[in-house]
């Protein structure tokens, strides 16, 4: 009995000699397994809709917690919308901004020409000159959507091939071929966000310019909204100042959302470069003129390669241009 007893005590000790290895050889293994797995988390990457801007700030997009869902279009303190100094233009003219896809005509093109641009909201569409730091100059289009603040596609404020952000802008409202009815005002500072500026994401390519001028108390602007739902119903515009009509004059088209996603909507409105920023809207029952959406591709964008296509203006995104027109100036 007594020999068993000692048996028994080796056997139990020698077991927990192995227990002790076991657990000691382990112990590292699941410390370096937690470490790896705590070292790259996507809490601590800037989210894609964090604002940037084009005098070196950076914002996180969840800072912002604005809950509306839109706001309305305002017509102008000006009632008629009478120019305030119409100017004739002779100047060089420049080609559309560079982006992948620039536009599309997509089978018999549709837009006619916009001659009154001096109503409410065509005078507050934007005709936009723009000039990047590769001395390259090109066009694009925008709304105002404030007082100083213009919405258009962030490759027409930030591109990295021409050397990032644009040095200078060039904002006609309501231009009408070599007539500008509102003369023009000047870049302050431009936005966009880090999907775009860092990532080259087309689901994040928009932006914004605060001008040095505040027209929209003259040309009035936009309204703007979100929804979460991906139902659009109703007829929406594209119109904007595209690069195969004469220079400097206002095209129109509209049509149905025919496909949408988190991001972007789509839709067979033609459109061509040059058109990039023009607002994406229609007239909502809550908001007026209003946009959902910026536009900025022509056909080829996946998942729907046969339809143009805008920038979905979702919750992040309205607060995101809230805060924009609400930034301070200068």
């Amino acid at each position: 009995m007594k020999a068993t007893r000692g048996i028994n005590r080796i056997t139990l000790i020698g077991l927990l000699l192995m227990v002790t290895f076991l657990v000691t050889a382990m112990v590292p293994n699941l410390a370096v397994t937690a470490a790896k797995s705590t070292i790259v988390q996507p809490g601590n990457q800037l989210p894609p809709d964090s604002i940037v801007t084009s005098d070196g700030q950076t914002l996180q997009a969840q800072e912002f917690s604005l809950t509306t869902k839109g706001e309305s279009g305002f017509a102008g303190t000006n009632s008629t919308g009478s120019p305030t100094r119409r100017v004739e233009l002779s100047e060089k003219q420049f080609p559309s901004a560079p982006s992948l896809f620039r536009g599309s005509v997509i089978g018999t093109d549709g837009r006619t020409r916009v001659t009154g641009t001096t109503t409410y909201p065509n005078r507050a569409i934007v005709f936009l000159v723009i000039t990047f730091p590769s001395g390259n100059s090109y066009t694009c289009s925008g709304f105002f959507y404030g007082p100083r603040t213009v919405a258009t596609a962030g490759h027409c404020v930030y591109e990295p091939d021409e050397g990032g952000w644009a040095s200078a802008i060039k904002v006609y409202p309501g231009r009408n071929g070599t007539s500008a009815p509102y003369s023009y005002t000047t870049m302050h500072r431009a936005f966009s966000v880090t999907g775009w500026t860092s990532n080259g994401d087309p689901n994040y390519d928009y932006g914004a310019i605060q001008t040095n001028s505040a027209k929209g108390n003259t040309v009035g602007w936009f309204g703007y909204y979100w929804q979460a739902s991906n139902t659009f119903s109703g007829t929406y515009y594209v119109r904007g100042y595209p690069g195969d009509k004469t220079y400097g004059t206002m095209w129109t088209m509209s049509g149905a959302v025919k496909k949408v996603n988190a991001n972007r909507l789509w839709y067979s409105i033609d459109s061509y470069g040059g058109q990039s920023g023009s607002p994406f809207f229609k007239n909502h029952p809550t908001y007026g003129w209003a946009a959902a959406g910026i536009h900025t591709y022509g056909v080829g964008l996946s998942p729907y390669t046969t339809y143009n296509s805008a920038t979905r203006i979702t919750q992040t995104r309205y607060n995101n241009m809230k805060t924009w027109k609400n930034y301070a100036y200068p």
